[in-house]
């Protein structure tokens, strides 16, 4: 698992992710109006969009890609990350979980 650095209490911000053998860009967005982060994530000409930041859950194993994020919240509020500097104050941190990590949770090989 890795944890995504330098995430900003900017509304747009693009990240790159360098993983075992492939690059990962993820594009985050606080939607001030409905007080949530979103993200897509590009990877191999593949494109995930639109999925919510929330705590507690894997947001993409239905899309059967070798990675996916995850967030934690350190405040103990328990609490979706709802503000533009939740990231920034590092009340919550976003990470990246790995193929290996996949592997650990899907039983088995992930594709490539």
């Amino acid at each position: 698992m890795l944890r995504v650095q330098n995430i900003t209490s900017e509304t747009h911000q693009i990240h790159t992710i360098i993983l075992a053998d492939f690059e990962l860009r993820l594009v985050l967005r606080f939607l001030p109006r409905a007080q949530i982060w979103i993200f897509d994530a590009e990877y191999r000409g593949r494109r995930v969009d639109g999925f919510k930041l929330s705590l507690g859950v894997l947001h993409i194993t239905s899309s059967n890609l070798p990675f996916d994020v995850a967030v934690q919240d350190f405040s103990g509020t328990g609490i979706d990350p709802f503000k533009a500097d939740d990231f920034e104050t590092g009340r919550c941190h976003l990470y990246v979980l790995e193929p290996q990590d996949m592997e650990a949770i899907r039983g088995a090989p992930v594709p490539f």
